[in-house]
């Protein structure tokens, strides 16, 4: 898979920002290893899957201990790690009363040459490119070379862009949506999803409209409410998500991609496929911030890129 790997700071719980000079005091702080690619990587893992994570860090001292997190996991060796540079960051502030917003430090990730993804990366069975907008040079032509690729090789592709930081202008909607036919399955959450198709309402329409640039599936996250899924030959899909107490939705949707990406691979329909991811991604979200994953022992499955 090819993502962001950078640190999550995450704090909470933080509903407005204090006042200009004033002070915030926050229940709870948590510093792991996130960014997509980490984060869908480590899920992967977990659930018994061979996974070649292909993304960069600086050579600084917060890049050293993600690769010594990382490690354990086998997701630490191909790791390029950029002389000179310093490791991307986000800050988390999460809220019981609203959805969580985010704070990125790009870093390394600003400059991320794709000249230093390895060829043989792309000969893999299932691609998965994620964090598109906090990876400037992987954007474009670039992602489309990449898909393209490792499609003419046999594999399944799997897009998620992340959220524009920009606002989803008209240029970047036409960006994504001449993207889309190398992609074989689409991953937006339901914000970004109506916000490709410019427009409110119903996550189903806009996967139908995502859907008919694609030719392919586009699932959309809807968070606690599962997921919708709209496909070839007028194929439409949901999936409940389970209930239980969340103790951290951070990630959700890289686990949620984790899943349903071993579950095809595993041979399942695509209504167990996106059961399966929901399960997964709610059983992870309900772990402890900073005690998420488990290392498993992996599969003959291939998820790389």
């Amino acid at each position: 898979m090819i993502g962001c790997v950078q640190a999550d700071l995450l704090m909470g719980p933080v509903t407005d920002l204090p006042a200009p000079g004033g002070t915030l005091l926050t229940e709870h702080m948590t510093t792991r290893v996130g960014g997509a690619g980490a984060n869908a990587g480590l899920a992967a893992v977990e659930a018994g899957m061979q996974v070649r994570l292909v993304g960069c860090v600086g050579d600084d001292q917060l890049g050293a201990w993600m690769q010594e997190q990382l490690a354990p996991a086998g997701l630490a060796a191909e790791l390029v790690v950029v002389e000179g540079a310093k490791t991307g960051l986000t800050v988390a502030l999460e809220s019981m009363t609203r959805d969580r917003t985010f704070l990125t430090y790009l870093g390394v990730n600003a400059s991320w040459d794709p000249a230093t993804i390895p060829d043989d990366a792309l000969t893999c069975d299932n691609l998965l490119l994620c964090d598109y907008f906090v990876a400037p040079p992987l954007r474009g032509e670039a992602a489309r070379r990449l898909l393209d690729t490792a499609r003419a090789r046999g594999a399944r592709t799997f897009l998620d862009t992340s959220w524009d930081p920009g606002g989803f202008s008209a240029e970047t909607r036409a960006e994504v949506g001449a993207l889309l036919p190398s992609v074989d399955v689409f991953l937006p959450n339901e914000a970004e999803a109506l916000a490709l198709v410019h427009r409110s309402g119903d996550a189903v329409d806009a996967a139908r409209v995502l859907q008919r640039l694609s030719g392919g599936w586009v699932v959309v996250k809807l968070g606690p409410r599962g997921c919708v899924a709209v496909g070839p030959d007028g194929a439409e899909l949901a999936a409940p998500a389970p209930v239980v107490d969340v103790a951290d939705t951070t990630g959700a949707g890289d686990a949620f991609n984790a899943g349903l990406v071993i579950a095809l691979a595993d041979g399942a329909s695509w209504g167990e496929a996106l059961a399966t991811a929901s399960r997964f991604a709610t059983g992870i979200i309900s772990r402890p911030s900073d005690d998420r994953h488990a290392s498993g022992a992996t599969s003959g499955k291939s998820l790389a890129g």
